[in-house]
């Protein structure tokens, strides 16, 4: 039920009005003020009308706005149980003391552990076989997300055989020139999400290529234009996001790529010998796979 809302809200989110695009948000951004909050309320903090807010629950096929905050109660009940107890220091963390580290470790944790209950087995499974059935994949991440975008382009490159790793330079062009329908992008963006990694998505869509999003949001920009949304928790303590979620993620799409095909393991194996013949490496030797 919750799930068919939020893919409702991103499914129709380019056609809705900028007074619905700002109900949709608040539904993302603040669950517990719309589960109770009457509808004059939330009008009222949106600076809409009531009735826009009920023709917004209508627009998604629901009852009314008591079908439209229902929905969302539940949402905010599961994530309340999901929470239970965080509130509780971590005993792992006890003896760092409640510093700043333990907090920052503590935030990771919890980011984690709020994208694994959000995840979905059927939404993995389809973003695996699109990388795998690609001919070719593309990863773009810009701004801090670059690094893992470049992580990511390196090591499906052992496991799939092609993948390209798009960047804000002048190699972008030729590079997207080449994409098709037969190929899948993996595009990372979080706030306040780069427009260069906007720009190589919409380029896809063109080419009619298929496009998977790891985004803090259902609707953040890209997810607005995937086909597979993978949805994660990016919340830092500090001015800078926490990657510690997308990363485990990406380890997701990368352990499942190598599972589904037979050579990725050898391929990749194959590939760490030939650079170890090149002296590559500090440890010489069988590196299975492993940096």
């Amino acid at each position: 039920m919750v799930d068919d809302l939020m893919s409702d809200m991103r499914r129709r989110y380019e056609d809705l009005t900028q007074s619905q695009k700002r109900i949709a948000e608040a539904i993302v951004e603040d669950p517990e003020f719309v589960a109770f909050a009457t509808v004059d309320k939330l009008a009222g903090r949106l600076g809409v009308s009531p009735s826009t807010v009920v023709r917004f629950a209508y627009r998604l096929g629901l009852n009314g706005y008591q079908d439209l905050q229902e929905r969302v109660r539940v949402q905010v009940r599961s994530q309340i149980r999901g929470a239970a107890g965080k509130g509780e220091p971590l005993p792992a963390l006890a003896h760092l003391e409640g510093s700043v580290h333990a907090q920052s470790l503590a935030r990771d944790i919890e980011n984690l552990d709020r994208t694994v209950a959000e995840l979905s087995v059927e939404v993995i499974d389809s973003a695996v076989e699109a990388i795998h059935d690609a001919r070719r994949v593309y990863v773009v991440g810009g701004m801090a997300s670059d690094g893992l975008a470049t992580f990511a382009a390196l090591t499906l490159g052992r496991l799939h055989g092609d993948a390209v790793m798009i960047r804000n330079d002048g190699h972008a062009g030729p590079a997207l020139y080449e994409a098709s329908r037969e190929d899948t992008f993996l595009a990372l963006s979080f706030p306040p999400y780069a427009s260069h990694t906007v720009a190589v998505v919409d380029q896809a869509r063109k080419r009619r290529s298929k496009i998977i999003a790891i985004t803090d949001s259902l609707i953040s920009p890209i997810a607005q234009r995937a086909e597979i949304v993978l949805p994660v928790h990016v919340a830092g303590v500090a001015t800078q996001n926490s990657l510690v979620a997308p990363l485990a993620v990406i380890n997701v799409l990368l352990n499942g790529v190598s599972a589904r095909s037979p050579h990725a393991r050898s391929r990749a194996r194959a590939i760490m010998d030939l650079m170890d013949g090149w002296d590559s490496f500090v440890l010489k030797g069988d590196m299975k796979g492993e940096q």
